[in-house]
């Protein structure tokens, strides 16, 4: 099982690649088709939240720890965005651009292969469902990996092995989770916590607004979509 896992993470982490082959396809994407993604991630993310992550950590006597899992992820996952991206921002040079976006991209791909590890250990198909949201929401993140090196003349192999790298952060994340639980299973109640603030941070501030700039209209197909996904994995 844990095999099964750890190859899923990887997958997961793997879409970030993906996203770089898909720029390098077609570098005009559909505004519409963007925000029905990015609005299906937002759903998948925001549905294993509420109907598993919270319950399980919620629910459980030591739930003070899951609240302040959850203030942790949110916290954690602000201060990696507002002050790393932040930076990159400003970077003039388009390499610079390129390299700064890809750490940053890192530092947040090692909760996300913590939250499928904790989605795992609640039940397998959590896990796969967590995956399935991350996956998704990594492939805009390749594209933003590649689209500023792409731009200086980067060759398009020497892209792939470092968003390839990038992606090997989630199944890292996933290991990590898993020892986490494992040495301490007191911490489950807070990983889990951890995990959904997380996911609650990247729907809000970077999912859902940057899908209502590509299309107000689609981001809502692909948000009632991701959360139906969810409740058909959950409930059947």
């Amino acid at each position: 099982m844990l095999s099964n896992s750890l190859f899923i993470s990887f997958l997961a982490g793997f879409c970030t690649t993906l996203g770089a082959v898909l720029l390098f396809l077609q570098r005009k994407w559909s505004n519409k088709n963007l925000a029905f993604f990015l609005g299906l991630a937002a759903g998948v993310m925001i549905a294993v939240v509420i109907f598993d992550l919270l319950p399980s950590a919620l629910f459980s006597p030591n739930y003070k720890s899951a609240i302040l899992g959850i203030l942790v992820g949110v916290i954690l996952l602000g201060i990696i965005d507002k002050i790393f991206f932040k930076r990159f921002t400003k970077d003039d040079s388009l390499l610079g651009l390129g390299y700064l976006i890809m750490l940053g991209i890192a530092l947040h791909d090692l909760p996300e292969g913590m939250a499928i590890a904790l989605g795992d250990e609640m039940h397998s198909r959590a896990g796969m469902v967590i995956a399935l949201g991350i996956g998704i929401h990594n492939i805009p993140e390749g594209m933003a990996i590649a689209a500023p090196l792409l731009m200086v003349g980067m060759s398009k192999f020497s892209i792939l092995v470092k968003t390839f790298l990038v992606g090997l952060i989630t199944p890292l994340g996933y290991i990590i989770g898993k020892l986490a639980i494992t040495v301490v299973p007191n911490l489950l109640p807070l990983l889990l916590g951890f995990a959904s603030g997380v996911m609650l941070y990247l729907v809000i501030f970077q999912l859902w607004p940057e899908a209502k700039q590509k299309n107000q209209t689609t981001r809502w197909w692909g948000l009632w979509l991701g959360i139906l996904i969810i409740l058909i994995a959950t409930y059947i």
